[in-house]
């Protein structure tokens, strides 16, 4: 016998907020360390600057993953998002404009390297 997902299964809406909350610090550290950090050591010339592709996408998902449960709440977040049952349309856009933003950012941190005279 299966038994429905509801309230009871899942954290209390103040503990998913500072999951929230730790999302968005993980995500600025991410951001630090595989955006910021590498444009830090090519305007100082560092010989040798690079790139991951994981952590510059995952950085924005996480930051921006992490405000909306901070300021939305399990309650919140689970009408934006919708289940894992019942997926909402807007969730699935979110995710899909959360992809596209890690990508941009992807892309704009190779040109600006490139800028610099690295070849990435």
């Amino acid at each position: 016998m299966e038994t429905p997902l509801d309230q009871s299964t899942q954290l209390p809406t103040g503990k998913m907020r500072w999951v929230g909350f730790f999302m968005f610090i993980v995500g600025g550290v991410l951001l630090y360390f595989f955006a910021v950090s590498p444009l830090e050591s090519a305007s100082h010339h560092d010989g040798d600057v690079s790139v991951s592709l994981e952590g510059v996408m995952f950085a924005p998902v996480l930051t921006i993953i992490g405000l909306i449960l901070c300021f939305l709440g399990n309650d919140g977040a689970g009408r934006l998002f919708g289940s894992r049952r019942e997926p909402k349309p807007l969730g699935g856009f979110i995710a899909v404009a959360l992809a596209g933003i890690g990508i941009l950012l992807y892309e704009w941190l190779k040109s600006r390297l490139r800028a610099y005279g690295y070849s990435i």
